[in-house]
C-alpha cells in the first residue's frame, strides 16, 4: 500500500520548488540509515500495543475543504496558505496523476501551500490526509510504516503513531501518521527538524478534532 512515492502523484506540482521530496504513505522514501531516537520525535519508542475500544467515532470528510477545521484554515490563510489540490481544492485533483496511499485507502489527501499564479510554480507547505479504517487495513498499514523504518509510540488517546522529524538519515522532511481504530490521519511537511514535526502533529490533531464525534 505504500510503496510507491506520494509525490510522484501531483502532475505540474511534483517540482515543488522548495518541496521537493519523495515520500510514500507518509513513509520516507530512502529507510533512514539510523531510526528516529525518542529525543528526535518527542515521544517514546514503544511496542505496538491493541487498539483501544473507541470512544469517539471517525466521520470521513466529503472533501478537502472540511479536513481541518476553519481556524485552521484561517491560521493558514493569514500566511498566504491555501488548499491547493485535492478534492475542494482551487485545482482540485486536475494536477494529480496518480493516487496516494491514502486516497487508495478511500480517504483524501489535500495539498495546502502558496499559489504563485501559475501551476508549475506552486509552493505546498503541507500534504495532509485521512482514510477511513477497519481492523484489517489498519493492521496492513502499521506494518507498512513500521517497516520503513518510522518511529513508533502512542499518542494521549492511546492510538498508534509513527513518524520521523527529518533532517538526519537521508529523510530531510518532516512525517507523521496517527492510526486510530477507524481512521488514518497523515501529515507530511516541506521542512524537517523539530519545529516542522510539532507542526505536523498540531496538524494532525486538527485533522482529528475536526472529524470526530
Amino acid at each position: 500500500m505504500t510503496s510507491r512515492s506520494k509525490f510522484r502523484a501531483v502532475g505540474v506540482i511534483a517540482p515543488f520548488a522548495v518541496f521537493a521530496f519523495l515520500m510514500t504513505g507518509c513513509a520516507p522514501s530512502v529507510t533512514p540509515t539510523t531510526e528516529p531516537t525518542a529525543s528526535e520525535t518527542t515521544q517514546p519508542t514503544v511496542e505496538p500495543t491493541e487498539a483501544p475500544e473507541p470512544t469517539e467515532f471517525f466521520s470521513m470528510p466529503d472533501d478537502c475543504t472540511g479536513i481541518l477545521p476553519a481556524k485552521q484554515v484561517n491560521k493558514f490563510a493569514a500566511d498566504g496558505i491555501i488548499l491547493l489540490a485535492g478534492p475542494g481544492g482551487k485545482y482540485g485533483n486536475e494536477l494529480i496523476t496518480e493516487p496516494t496511499p491514502e486516497m487508495d485507502a478511500g480517504g483524501i489527501s489535500c495539498y495546502f501551500g502558496v499559489d504563485n499564479e501559475d501551476p508549475t510554480l506552486l509552493t505546498v507547505v503541507a500534504l495532509v490526509s485521512a482514510a477511513p479504517l477497519d481492523a484489517t487495513t489498519r493492521a496492513q498499514i502499521v506494518d507498512d510504516l513500521t517497516s520503513q523504518g518510522l518511529a513508533q509510540s502512542t499518542d494521549e488517546r492511546g492510538d498508534v503513531t509513527l513518524g520521523v522529524i527529518g533532517v538526519s538519515g537521508g529523510q530531510t522532511t518532516a512525517t507523521y501518521n496517527v492510526l486510530a481504530v477507524d481512521s488514518w490521519i497523515s501529515v507530511l511537511s516541506a521542512e524537517g527538524g523539530e519545529d516542522a514535526f510539532l507542526e505536523i502533529v498540531s496538524l494532525a490533531k486538527a485533522v482529528h478534532s475536526a472529524n470526530y464525534n
